[in-house]
């Protein structure tokens, strides 16, 4: 399931972007959830668990700017999808500072919106998706967002970069391991599984994520993920 929100300080653009999401979902026959949002403010509080974002690129007196609050998003190092709504079409300057996706002018066009909504979906095939099932409903999550997977018995905890963010699946950490990419993931720990993209430090003991957080690393692990680690440095680096 995608998270969508839908931020905009004009009543009729929140809830005319919903209901041509609505239809593009319907004839996709795809899962989905929106949240509307009246200011860039408000969104930020919530804005970690979104996979695409519908941002105002003006807010009037209802705040900051479309292109601050984006920044302020890119700050908390977040890759979620972000779309400008605009009037003016020669904010594409502005939106490449912040890495938009796309911008659609006011008012939408059925036709580029199913059209950018395409080609999300899109890149969502490109990147690395876990599928997980929760609640028997299946949510789609970009592998660069999970820092690392907790085991929690017959289940698992997925725990995404930004700290405190979670979300647990009725899946066993062994399952989701076979299905996640293993070049970016390694199994640091009975425990636990460790997206390598995000370690800061490492000891005999555990490792520092860049979110500060910790996890545990078996005795036993610490040579073999020495040199995964390693490996997976230089092919970062050669690209």
């Amino acid at each position: 399931m995608v998270n969508i929100a839908i931020c905009d300080d004009n009543k009729e653009i929140r809830e005319g972007t919903e209901k041509l999401l609505l239809k593009y979902y319907i004839q996709r026959d795809l899962e989905y959830k929106t949240t509307k949002y009246e200011s860039g403010e408000d969104l930020l509080e919530e804005v970690e668990k979104f996979d695409l974002v519908f941002l105002d690129y003006e807010f009037g007196d209802k705040g900051e700017d479309g292109l601050t609050i984006a920044k302020r998003i890119r700050d908390k190092k977040l890759d979620v999808t972000i779309i400008f709504l605009t009037s003016y079409s020669s904010i594409v300057f502005d939106a490449f500072e912040v890495s938009t996706f796309r911008f659609l002018v006011k008012p939408l066009v059925e036709e580029k919106l199913f059209a950018a909504m395409d080609d999300f979906y899109k890149t969502m095939e490109e990147d690395e998706i876990l599928v997980i099932k929760k609640d028997g409903i299946n949510y789609f999550i970009r592998e660069s967002q999970i820092s690392y997977v907790e085991a929690d018995g017959k289940n698992c905890i997925i725990h995404y970069i930004n700290k405190g963010d979670i979300i647990k699946c009725n899946e066993t950490l062994a399952s989701v391991e076979e299905r996640i990419s293993k070049k970016h993931f390694f199994r640091c720990h009975k425990s636990f599984l460790a997206n390598m993209r995000y370690v800061d430090s490492f000891s005999h003991t555990d490792l520092t994520l860049q979110n500060k957080e910790t996890i545990m690393i078996s005795r036993h692990k610490y040579m073999p993920f020495s040199t995964a680690y390693a490996n997976y440095i230089v092919q970062v680096a050669i690209g």
